[in-house]
Order: structure tokens, then sequence, then C-alpha cells
């Protein structure tokens, strides 16, 4: 992806190897403004590279949301602007903003983030708002400065930088995390070591103002290749995620979007390896500036674009986040996003780096995602589901489907092909075959019977079991609660499936990804080996 250095009261400075343009952000010749859908986060003016968080350390304010974005203000040139919302995500209002006085006069603002800390460091106190961007532009060395605010982001002070520029190259987008050892982390993207054209550096700090130990996360062995953008997220007190983009790559993967996994929020394995890139079960990929979200203990993954399997751009790019209850190994599921943006590319405004923001319940989402509005690009907000509807939508009574697991990729499957009463039912590798095709009767109130393509029977729970564990077969097709199946929507074409006696979940037994493992019914958790993606055939 290509870096845009905010520089200038209503423009940015694009910058190509070292080259700066002065042009206004405004959407290229012939798009029509607004298209997203939502709400503009402020009226007027460019408002770009949005952050957000939800309070969880700062006492009776818990619970409201803060979110930045950089805007241009008179003679301040790039600012952090600070908004509000009380209301879980339903409005926002300005409350505060970061004017740094070296990004005043047109010296060059990009990229910033917003954090709480979670925890004392140094003097900071747990609830503190760190504020930081990439301050500078060609003419002198660029810095990650940090600023904090102890009033809730309505006023702010300098604490220090994580990174200064020792040449005229760029450093990028930092963010923040807080590592198991208690350390305040800075990661970002650092273009200024003359061999590798971009690597992902991070840095650390007991107090937040003296950084030490500097050293690359992502740094390829080819020269060229550009990883950028990163953000890592904590699952618990020893499981951490970063994700981030890589350009430079070539083909259909270029700036693809990568994550690796660390225990302490610090060691992430060598640099050189450049991780692995989130995925679906039919292969559909994030490319360009990804961030992540931990919503109700699933992590919740954006990107710019959405690509299909052969790197075409999918039919649901600008509408799409993916979801991984598996502490991001193995597949991700789709969900819808909340703000929607049509045709987003590779450009430094459409969908462009768009924050997720969990409700505390889990079951809600906030994005912020910008776009062209009447020239400028700017962010607009909206809440969605981040559990599905919750009803049977999508499924048609009298269809024929095939069920994917999202934990295994493999096909709900009778058997051996077998025609035989009591044929055990499992997953296998997709084929497209008759034995992974099922032919779904509409049974009322969300339930329905399966029968089999080949065999003409139905999929059932052994024996009218109602004990976890009980294995799945095919059986004479009957008017029995053992053979009726709730289908509840938890993503795009995604269900969870509830036997009806049992009120347990069809389920890969083990969580096997094993061709061969057997199905059964067990009890309902939400996670990936209970998640099945209808394929209508």
């Amino acid at each position: 992806m290509k870096r845009f250095l905010l520089a200038t009261v209503l423009g940015l400075a694009l910058i190509a190897g070292t080259q700066p343009a002065s042009a206004q952000p405004t959407a290229p010749t012939g798009q029509a403004a607004p298209t997203a859908t939502g709400t503009l986060l402020q009226p007027a003016g460019a408002s770009l590279y949005p952050r957000a968080i939800r309070l969880q350390h700062n006492g009776a304010a818990n619970g409201r949301i803060l979110a930045s974005v950089v805007s241009f203000r008179g003679a301040a040139s790039g600012v952090g602007v600070i908004h509000e919302s009380t209301n879980g995500g339903a409005s926002f209002a300005e409350v505060g903003a970061v004017a740094d006085p070296e990004a005043a006069n047109n010296q060059g603002l990009c990229c910033a983030t917003l954090f709480e800390l979670p925890r004392q460091i140094g003097a900071l106190p747990a609830g503190t708002l760190l504020w930081a961007g990439s301050v500078g532009a060609n003419d002198r060395p660029m810095a990650l400065r940090i600023w904090r605010s102890n009033d809730l982001g309505r006023s702010w002070s300098y604490l220090s930088n994580c990174a200064v520029a020792p040449n005229a190259k760029g450093l990028w987008e930092p963010e923040f995390s807080v590592a198991a050892d208690g350390r305040l982390v800075c990661q970002y993207a650092d273009e200024t070591d003359g061999v590798h054209s971009q690597k992902l550096m991070e840095v650390r700090s007991s107090d937040g103002v003296n950084w030490t130990d500097r050293v690359p996360t992502v740094q390829s062995t080819n020269g060229g290749h550009r990883p950028g953008m990163p953000v890592v997220r904590q699952l618990s007190p020893s499981f951490y995620v970063l994700v981030y983009e890589i350009c430079g790559l070539g083909g259909q993967y270029d700036c693809v979007v990568h994550k690796r996994t660390s225990a302490d929020g610090w060691n992430w394995g060598p640099p050189s390896d450049l991780g692995t890139r989130p995925q679906t079960v039919d292969g559909k990929y994030f490319a360009h500036a990804p961030t992540v979200a931990v919503v109700g203990g699933k992590l919740l993954l954006i990107g710019q674009i959405l690509r299909n399997s052969n790197g075409s751009v999918a039919a649901d790019n600008g509408r799409t986040i993916l979801a991984n209850t598996e502490s991001s190994f193995g597949p991700w599921y789709e969900l819808e996003s909340p703000v929607q943006v049509p045709g987003p590319y590779n450009h430094y405004c459409p969908n462009y780096s768009s924050p997720l923001v969990g409700s505390a319940d889990g079951t809600r989402v906030l994005q912020l995602a910008s776009d062209f509005s009447n020239g400028d690009c700017q962010t607009f907000f909206a809440t969605g589901s981040a559990i599905g509807t919750g009803t049977d939508a999508g499924v048609a009574g009298g269809a024929t489907y095939r069920l994917l697991s999202a934990q295994s990729t493999h096909c709900m499957d009778v058997a051996a092909d077998s025609r035989e009463y009591g044929g055990r039912i499992q997953q296998w590798y997709c084929n497209g075959l008759g034995p992974q095709n099922f032919q779904f009767t509409a049974e009322g109130n969300g339930f329905y019977r399966l029968r089999g393509q080949n065999s003409r029977l139905c999929v059932e729970v052994t024996k009218n079991s109602f004990e976890p564990g009980a294995k799945i077969q095919q059986y004479a097709c009957q008017d029995g609660g053992w053979q009726r199946w709730r289908f509840v929507n938890v993503g795009r074409n995604y269900y969870q499936i509830v036997g009806q006696n049992s009120g347990l979940c069809l389920d890969v037994a083990g969580g096997s990804t094993a061709a061969g493992a057997d199905l059964q019914i067990w009890h309902c958790n939400n996670l990936q080996p209970q998640t099945w993606k209808l394929e209508r055939r």
C-alpha cells in the first residue's frame, strides 16, 4: 500500500518514493458521493484514519467509546480530533483535539492511533489515554510522537517519541499494546534502514517515556517486500495476535493480510517468518490495511479489499468482516460489516484501516470506515450484529445444500455413500458428489429435516439420544424431533444447527480437522466446530 502523508489544511501529500504531491483527497473522477452507509462522524472537512476504543479502566466512564480521526484545521494543519459516544456508538460528539505543534503549518501528520492503558506504566495510571501519529514530512526526519490525556480525551500533553527517523525515510502507523511483562510496546512500520523497503519494528518502555530494545518483528529476506500497518490484540494473558499487510509480493497476493501470534506480546518468532494468511473455507482473504478486534471472545478481522481465492475482487468487497473463534487458527467465516463501502480499492480513503469495537456483551460491533463524501475523505460509523441474525434467514425449504465445517473446511458426508439405515454421518473432503448433498424440508419455527440426495434417508441423532457425544446417522425419514434441526444464523451463510429434542448442537467430534471424523451432538458453545456454511446446490 502506498503511504499517504497528511500534510496540508485541506489536502494530503501522497508519498510515492520520496516525491510528495499536494493533492486534495477527493473522489476519483465520476465517483458519486457519498457512497458508504452509516452516519458521518463529523459534518464537514476531511476525517481520515479512524481509531476507536471502548473505555474499560476509567471508573464511572467505563463503557464510553472514544474515536479519533486525523483532520485539518487552520494553521494547526494536521490535528487528531477526539469524539465520544455515551450510547454504545449510536451517536458521537467532539470532545477534544491533539494539536501537535510539530504537525502545524503543513509539517505533516499521518496514521494516528488511540489507546487506553489497561494498567499503570511508570507514573502513568491505568486509564491514561495515549494518542500517537506519524509526524513530519520529506524535508525533515519523521517521528512517532506520543501524547497523553487523563481527562477522557478533553486535554492532551506531549509525552515522548517511540521512534525518530535517522534520515528522510518514513515511520508509519504506530500502534500500542501492553506485553505480558507489563511493559508498553509500540509497533510501527519503518522505511529507514536502507536495506528493506519497509519492515515492522517494535520498541518497549517501562514508563512511556524511555524506549529501549528496538527489534524487527517482520522483516522479509526480500528487501522489496513491505510489511506494514501492524495491529496487536490480546486474547488472554498468554496469547496475542498481530495482523499486518505485506506489499511488494506481486500477483494476486500483493498487500495480502497476514497474522502471527505470540505468548507474551513481545516475542513473535523469527522476523523472516512472514506469517500466515487468514482466509475463509472457500479461500476468500483480505488485502490492504487490516485491523482486528476481540469481540465476545472471538477475533473480528477487517481489511480494505476482499478477494476470492483466485485473486478476483469478491462480490461482498466492502461489506465483510471475518470472524474466528479458534485463536486465529484455521479458517475464518464471514459477517456483514455495519458500515458498507461499495467497491473499495487500493487507495488511502475507501474502507482504509477501519477499526472495530465490540459491545460489552460481545453481541454487537461498532465500525468506523472512511469513504468519499462531497469531495472529502470522511469517516462514517454504524453498529451491527457480531453474532449473525440468530434466525434461519437465508435457508430455503425444498432447496438442496451441502454443509461445510468452518473448523475443518470439510463437508458433511454420508460415509462410503451408504444407502443403509444407520449409515454414519461424518466430515469428508468436499467433492461435489451426492453423499454431500442434502435436501431441506421446512418443518416450521426454523426447523428442517435433512434428506440425503443419494440415500433418501434423513439425518438424525442416534437413538433419539439427549447425551452430549451421541453420534449422527441416517435413517428412514420419520416425523420426530430427533430428525428436526433448527438453523441459527451466526454469519453470512453460516449457521449453528440445533437438535429439536436434545437442544444440543451439531458438532465435529473433538473439533477434529481430519477427514472421516464423526459428527455428534454437543453442548452449544458458539465455536467453529459447530459452525456450518450452507452452499446451495
